[in-house]
């Protein structure tokens, strides 16, 4: 008998797939993937497929899962210009439409938990302030359009309603493997140094050689999701996460080359955006070749390159970097830990193991 009906929305994106492997052959667990999108991986889970913009639709895709006991709340809509939709009102008003969908399909059935995904746009990064340094849980900024905010007060607001608990998770840049993600940065790094390999080119460091960034590996927070449902103490709590060390990007392309066998290169201006879509023939060709389930780089990549910008590529990192303090969550008992780089370099031999990334 599983005690836990789990319904992992957006299960397809890093943070959702991480969610349903971790939750993968547990016996107390039954596991539901909500995309739009079919799957590829965890063929015991049972797959949904629903556009959450749309009410009705959510509700006929659920109607036969009302007995779903917790929910882990990773799905986003994005806009063309990933960095324009982080902005825009009419976006933030889709994102929590979404969740209102999805929890109102669930009204009046067994919830007991929902875990939620937000991030460091809760302190305005994305606007191009100085956020404080670090970051903690309650300097969050709520004077612009930010769906985190009214999902949060949803949730919130719902669950007194219906009696469940909540907690919700703020990671740094999360690393783990994903098709066509929105932000994926070892599917950007793995797919930039295999198509300058095949050009025969050293590996180009294209940021800041001050750029210093935290990580959150996303099988570290599928083991905070199921840390906080038997977690009194993480219920009703928002919670930053991160791997507890940082990763110095002009540093890491060192190791990054050397595990793709190749020389270091100099450093470049290179916009992701601009330049490797471009590169769309050469990689259809190399999938081509060497097998790969992914014959489009648009597919492996989906906004990616955009987040690649915003995050490592080709500018100067702000006068502090955006770090955050995830002491709340290490006194609440999840002290868990992830060395950064490794997950990187894990995470591509994945890739590479899938047919994802040529080995």
């Amino acid at each position: 008998m599983k005690s836990k009906k789990v319904l992992v929305v957006g299960s397809l994106g890093v943070v959702g797939r991480a969610v349903v492997e971790h939750l993968h052959g547990r016996p107390d667990v039954q596991c539901l993937g909500l995309s739009r999108r079919s799957a590829d991986f965890a063929h015991d889970a049972i797959w949904i497929s629903a556009d959450l913009r749309d009410a009705e639709a959510t509700r006929l895709a659920l109607a036969e899962h009302r007995d779903i006991s917790h929910v882990v709340y990773a799905a986003l809509n994005e806009q063309p210009d990933l960095l324009k939709g982080w902005r825009d009102a009419g976006n933030a008003q889709i994102n929590t439409q979404m969740l209102a969908n999805t929890l109102q399909a669930l009204d009046g059935g067994a919830l007991e938990h929902v875990t939620l995904m937000q991030g460091t746009k809760a302190y305005g990064v994305h606007t191009g302030r100085a956020m404080r340094i670090p970051a903690r849980e309650g300097d969050e900024v709520r004077d612009h359009a930010n769906f985190y905010f009214d999902q949060q007060d949803l949730l919130a607001e719902n669950a007194v309603r219906h009696g469940y608990a909540w907690t919700i998770f703020r990671p740094q840049i999360v690393l783990g493997v994903a098709l066509g993600s929105a932000m994926n940065p070892v599917a950007t790094l793995g797919a930039y140094a295999v198509l300058l390999r095949e050009k025969g080119l050293p590996l180009a460091y294209p940021g800041h050689p001050a750029l210093l960034t935290e990580c959150a590996d996303a099988r570290l927070i599928a083991r905070a999701v199921a840390w906080a449902w038997e977690s009194p103490q993480a219920h009703g709590e928002v919670f930053n996460i991160a791997n507890g060390d940082v990763v110095a990007w002009r540093y890491f392309f060192e190791r990054l080359a050397a595990f793709f066998g190749m020389p270091l290169g100099d450093e470049v201006q290179t916009r992701m955006r601009q330049a490797m879509p471009d590169e769309a023939q050469a990689w259809r060709n190399l999938a081509q070749r060497e097998g790969l389930r992914v014959k489009a780089l648009s597919d492996l990549i989906g906004l990616s390159w955009q987040y690649a910008d915003a995050t490592w590529s080709a500018r100067h990192p702000l006068p502090l970097p955006p770090l955050v303090s995830t002491i709340k969550l290490r006194q609440a008992g999840f002290g868990d830990c992830v060395d950064s780089e490794l997950c990187i370099l894990d995470h591509l031999r994945d890739m590479q193991a899938r047919g994802y990334l040529p080995r």
